[in-house]
């Protein structure tokens, strides 16, 4: 048996589509100042599954959260480096609230988006 005809192949190339980038930005303040009247951090380009870290000094007491764009959250830690485990978390629903201990309890931050 003899096939005689002509073959195309088709290759298709799948590109990635863009992610979104997300930027998140916060006011931090030690227990002598106002809420809003500290040190601003802001963390960008953050995509799923990324992180933006740090850690405080002096320890904080009051966050209010400026910016939040996706599903990202700011969770506040009582130790260095994040442990002792979230002390606080504040979703993105929480932009413009103050939110406040009576101690300076906050050692370290991180800003995770889902």
């Amino acid at each position: 048996m003899k096939f005689t005809g002509t073959f195309t192949l088709v290759v298709v190339t799948l590109c990635a589509l863009p992610q979104a980038f997300a930027t998140v930005a916060f006011n931090v303040s030690p227990l002598n100042k106002n809420c809003g009247a500290g040190t601003t951090i802001t963390c960008s380009g953050l995509t799923s599954g990324h992180s933006c870290k740090g850690n405080f000094s002096p320890n904080q007491a009051k966050i209010v959260v400026t910016t939040a764009q996706g599903n990202c959250h700011v969770s506040l830690y009582p130790q260095a480096n994040q442990g002792g485990g979230v002390a606080q978390r504040l979703n993105t629903d929480t932009t413009g609230t103050c939110v406040e201990t009576n101690v300076a309890s906050w050692a370290s931050y991180g800003v995770y988006c889902d």
